[in-house]
C-alpha cells in the first residue's frame, strides 16, 4: 500500500539496538521518546497490514513494511529484519520451529503473550532481552535473577499494551526495578555460558559456545543441541514421588519451564561438552532420587526420566543414539546387583524373565512359573510391578528341557489327537513324556517333549504319499475299526512301521487326524488289526475323555455331542476335570442303548435324509429328538435287526454285481458300494449325477443294475407277437390296414401309437415303391374266363 503523503521521522530516534534486544523491546523503546505509546499505533503509522503487536516478530515479513517502520524510528530495515523469527519446521519431528537469532528454535520455546523482565538487569541497562522470551530459561543469564512475569503491586501478568517504558508495569506503572528476585547462583559457569551461548543473538558468544563441543557433538547445528540440553534437564524437575504424565518430564505449561534452573541447565550442558564424564555427573544427580522412586522399577527407577531421554522424537535421532550409547556405558559402572537392574547393560549372571526368553528362546510364561516355582533363588524389587531377576547359572540345567516341553493341550493340539492317546503314544515309544522337576513348569496335568512330537510328525509325514481323488480322511476310515474309541495310537504305530498306506490330503492346517487319508479301506483295517494289542494300556480305557472321543464313540461329530450335553444331560452329563468332561462308561452305556443316524447312515449306506424316512417305513420312530425334525436318536434294540437285514440284502447285491455285465452303470454302483461318494464319483466318470443317483437307488431298491423304461408305456406292448404275425402274413400291407385290424382286435390305439409301436418292435412295413410292384404284377396276371 502506499501513503498518500511521504513518511516523515519522528522528532526524536534511539539510533540501532542493542545487539541483544529484542524486537518489541525495540519498537517499544523507541516509542518512550515519542507521543505514541503502544505498538499498534506505530504499525498503524508505518500502514502495516498485520498490526498484531503480539505476533510482530514472526509476522512483520514485507519488505516494504519493515522499510517504513525503519524509516519511521530511525533505523535500517536490517535493525528489524534481524530481530524477526522466520518460522519453519523442523524435518525429524515435524514440530514447527523459529530462527532465533541464526539459531532453530521450537516455537512452544518462544514466549508470545507476555512480558518477563530482570529488575537487576534493567538496573544495569533499561532495554529488554531478547533471551528473556525464551521459555526455558527462566532466569537472567546475566544477573541470575529469576525472571519477573507477574506485576508485584496489581498482581497481574506483565504484558505490551504500553510498551515504552521497559521497567514499568503496563497495567499500573508500578517501577519493576524495585522488585528484585532471587538469585540462583551456579557452580559450573563456563556449562552455563555453552548453554546460553547456543542461542544468544551474540555471534562471539555463539562462537565461544561451539569451542567447548567434543568432537563427536561438532557436525549438530546449535538448535538441535539446545533441545538435547532442554530434554536433560527437565527429567530433574519431575517429583520422585509422583508418576509424571511425560515419561521424560518434558515441559508443557509454564509453571514447568520456571522449574529449570540454571544449574539444572548447567548439568545438561556438561553432559554435553564433558563427555563420558560429564555425562556421570548428571546421571548422578538423577540417582540421588533413585529412593524416591518406589512405584517404578529398572532404568527408570535408577536414572528416572534420563531414561526416556532416547524416546524423544523432538531430539535429532543422531543424537538420541548417542545418548543411548552414554546411558549404556553409565550404567555398566553402577552396582551390577542391584534387584531392579534391566536392560542390555545388566550382569549376565543375573537375568530377567524377558531376557531368559530372548536369549535362549524359552517360552515366558515357563520362566515365569520357573519364577514362582521355588525350585531357583529370585531376586526382586519390593513393588509388585518390579522384575524378577533369576542367575543363569541356576536356570543353565533347566534351561534345554524347558525350551523342548509342551504341555498335554499344546501336544494334543499339535499331533491333532484326542488328549486319551497321549499315554498311550508314550508306552508305544512313539513321543516322551517329561521327567524330572521341569514337569510342574508346564499347565496341565502332564508333559511331554516337543522334539519327540515333531520327530513323530516327520516319520508320519515321510510314508505319506500325496493324495489323490478317490482318498477317504483317515479320521472316517478310522471308524470302520470297530465300535467305541478309535484307537489312534495303534493307527500312528501302524502307519509309523509302514503296515498302512496313507495320503497327505495338503491341508493348511497339518494335523494327524484331518490331513491324512486312506484309498484301501479293507487293507486299512487288516493293517491296524496287528497293532491293536501290542500295547496293554489300549485295552483300559481312561476315566474321563474328551468331546472329541465321546463323538467317536457315538458315531457322531462333536457339534452333536454339544447339543446333546446341553439338551440331555440326563443322557450325557458334564463332569470330568478341565477339557474331559465325559465319563468314558457312562458314554458306551450311551452308545449300547441309543444309535443315531449318522452311525446308521454310515453302515447302511443311505443318505442321512433318507434315514428316518426308512425307519419310520419299518414302525421305528424315534426317542431322542434334538431339535425340531432333526439330531434323532433311536434305540438300538429297535434299529439293529433291521440294519442287520438291510445289510445283508446289500452284501448280497455287492457279489451280485462281480457277476453283471461291465457297463458304465454297474462300474458306478460298484464303485459307490466300495465306499466312494455318488457325486464325486459320477463327476469323475463324467455322468450326470441325476441320472447315476437313479441308476443308484433302483439298485438299491431292487439290485437291478439293467436298463429298464421310463415314463409312460404303450398298450401295444402287451399285443407285440399280434402285429409281427399280421405283418409277417401281409408283406405289403399298410398302416391304415393294420390299424383296422388292431381296432377290430379289440384294441383302441390311433395310428401314430401303432406306429411308434412297431418302430419300437423292430418291425419293417415295405415301402410305397414294394407295394405298387406288387400291386402291378398282381394287376398283369390273365384273368379266367367264364364260361
Amino acid at each position: 500500500m502506499t501513503l498518500a503523503s511521504p513518511l516523515r521521522k519522528f522528532v526524536a530516534t534511539i539510533g540501532a539496538p542493542h545487539l541483544d534486544e529484542s524486537l518489541r523491546g525495540y519498537l517499544g523503546r523507541a516509542l518512550s521518546v515519542t507521543a505514541v505509546r503502544n505498538h499498534a499505533t506505530l504499525l498503524k503509522l508505518a500502514d502495516a497490514s498485520k498490526g498484531n503487536a503480539v505476533s510482530v516478530a514472526t509476522t512483520l515479513t514485507d519488505p516494504d513494511e519493515i522499510a517504513r517502520i525503519a524509516t519511521l524510528i530511525g533505523c535500517t530495515p536490517q535493525d528489524i529484519v534481524s530481530r524477526t523469527y522466520r518460522t519453519g519446521e523442523f524435518a525429524h519431528s515435524g514440530s514447527e520451529s523459529i530462527d532465533f537469532f541464526g539459531t532453530s528454535v521450537r516455537l512452544h520455546f518462544r514466549e508470545t503473550k507476555y512480558r518477563r523482565v530482570s529488575p537487576r538487569a534493567l538496573e544495569i541497562a533499561q532495554y529488554h532481552r531478547a533471551v528473556w522470551e525464551l521459555r526455558p530459561l527462566g532466569f537472567d543469564p546475566q544477573t541470575k535473577e529469576k525472571l519477573l512475569g507477574v506485576c508485584p503491586a496489581c498482581d497481574r501478568k506483565l504484558g505490551w499494551l504500553r510498551a515504552d517504558v521497559p521497567t514499568l508495569c503496563d497495567k499500573c506503572d508500578v517501577e519493576l526495578r524495585d522488585f528484585p528476585q532471587p538469585l540462583s547462583p551456579v557452580g559450573d559457569e563456563e556449562a552455563y555460558r555453552f548453554v546460553v551461548g547456543l542461542v544468544d543473538p551474540d555471534p562471539a558468544k555463539k562462537e565461544a559456545a561451539r569451542r567447548l563441543l567434543p568432537e563427536a557433538w561438532r557436525d549438530f547445528p546449535n538448535g538441535d543441541l539446545f533441545e538435547t540440553v532442554i530434554a536433560l534437564a527437565s527429567g530433574l524437575t519431575l517429583d520422585p514421588n509422583r508418576t509424571a504424565k511425560s515419561a521424560q518430564g518434558r515441559g508443557k505449561s509454564r509453571d514447568q519451564f520456571d522449574a529449570l534452573t540454571p544449574e539444572m541447565l548447567a548439568l545438561a550442558g556438561r553432559a554435553i561438552i564433558g563427555g563420558e564424564d560429564g555425562f556421570a555427573v548428571l546421571a548422578e544427580s538423577y540417582r540421588a532420587d533413585m529412593d524416591k522412586r518406589p512405584q517404578h522399577y529398572g532404568r527408570r527407577k535408577e536414572v528416572g526420566a534420563l531414561a526416556y531421554v532416547i524416546h524423544d522424537k523432538h531430539i535429532e535421532p543422531n543424537i538420541r543414539e548417542m545418548l543411548g550409547d552414554l546411558i549404556d556405558a553409565n550404567m555398566k559402572t553402577t552396582c551390577r546387583d542391584y534387584t531392579v537392574r534391566k536392560g542390555q547393560d545388566a550382569d549376565s549372571s543375573m537375568l530377567t524373565v524377558q531376557q531368559f526368553a530372548k536369549t535362549f528362546g524359552v517360552r515366558r510364561s515357563i520362566l515365569r512359573r520357573l519364577a514362582s516355582s521355588g525350585l531357583v533363588p529370585v531376586a526382586r524389587a519390593e513393588t509388585l510391578k518390579s522384575p524378577v531377576r533369576m542367575a543363569v547359572h541356576d536356570v543353565l540345567p533347566l534351561l534345554l528341557q524347558m525350551k523342548d516341553a509342551v504341555g498335554e493341550n499344546e501336544a494334543a493340539g499339535l499331533l491333532g489327537l484326542p488328549l486319551t492317546v497321549l499315554p498311550s503314544l508314550v508306552d508305544r515309544g512313539l513321543i516322551r513324556r517329561l521327567e524330572g522337576p521341569v514337569r510342574g513348569l508346564i499347565p496341565g496335568y502332564a508333559g511331554y517333549s516337543k522334539k519327540s512330537i515333531d520327530d513323530l510328525m516327520d516319520n508320519v509325514w515321510s510314508a505319506a504319499r500325496p493324495a489323490g481323488d478317490k482318498c477317504c480322511s483317515i479320521a472316517v476310515v478310522a471308524r470302520s475299526i470297530g465300535a467305541g474309541e478309535t484307537p489312534w495310537a495303534a493307527i500312528i504305530s501302524a502307519i509309523v512301521a509302514g503296515d498302512v498306506e496313507v495320503f497327505d490330503k495338503g491341508t493348511k492346517r497339518r494335523n494327524l487326524r484331518f490331513s491324512l487319508a486312506v484309498v484301501d479301506i479293507d487293507a486299512f483295517v487288516d493293517g491296524v488289526a496287528g497293532h491293536l494289542q501290542d500295547n496293554p494300556s489300549d485295552a483300559k480305557p481312561p476315566e474321563w475323555i474328551a468331546q472329541s472321543t465321546a463323538a467317536e464313540i457315538l458315531h457322531v461329530n462333536v457339534a452333536f455331542v454339544s447339543r446333546l450335553a446341553h439338551a440331555r444331560p440326563d443322557l450325557l452329563a458334564q463332569r470330568g476335570p478341565g477339557y474331559t468332561p465325559y465319563s468314558t462308561i457312562e458314554v458306551h452305556a450311551l452308545a449300547g442303548v441309543y444309535t443315531f443316524v449318522a452311525e446308521i447312515a454310515k453302515r447302511s449306506g443311505m443318505h442321512p435324509r433318507s434315514v428316518p424316512t426308512w425307519l419310520r417305513s419299518n414302525g421305528v420312530d424315534p426317542e431322542i429328538a434334538l431339535q425340531e425334525n432333526r439330531d434323532f436318536g433311536y434305540l438300538r434294540l429297535a434299529v439293529e435287526p433291521l440294519l442287520t437285514e438291510f445289510v445283508e440284502r446289500s452284501a448280497k447285491k455287492t457279489a451280485a454285481l462281480a457277476d453283471a455285465p461291465e457297463t458304465v452303470r454297474t462300474k458306478f454302483v460298484a464303485a459307490v458300494a466300495a465306499g466312494a461318494g455318488p457325486k464325486a464319483t459320477a463327476e469323475a466318470m463324467g455322468l450326470p449325477y441325476r441320472q447315476a443317483r437313479r441308476w443308484l437307488d433302483v439298485w438299491r431298491e431292487t439290485g437291478a443294475v439293467a436298463e429298464r423304461k421310463h415314463g409312460y408305456r404303450s398298450k401295444l406292448d402287451t399285443h407285440e407277437d399280434f402285429l409281427r404275425q399280421l405283418v409277417a402274413s401281409r408283406p405289403t400291407i399298410k398302416l391304415a390296414e393294420i390299424h383296422e385290424a388292431v381296432t377290430g382286435h379289440g384294441v383302441d390305439a390311433s395310428k401314430t401309437a401303432i406306429w411308434n409301436a412297431l418302430e419300437r418292435f423292430g418291425i419293417a412295413l415295405a415301402d410305397r415303391d414294394a407295394r405298387q410292384a406288387a400291386e402291378s404284377s398282381q394287376s398283369q396276371q390273365p384273368r379266367k374266363e367264364t364260361t
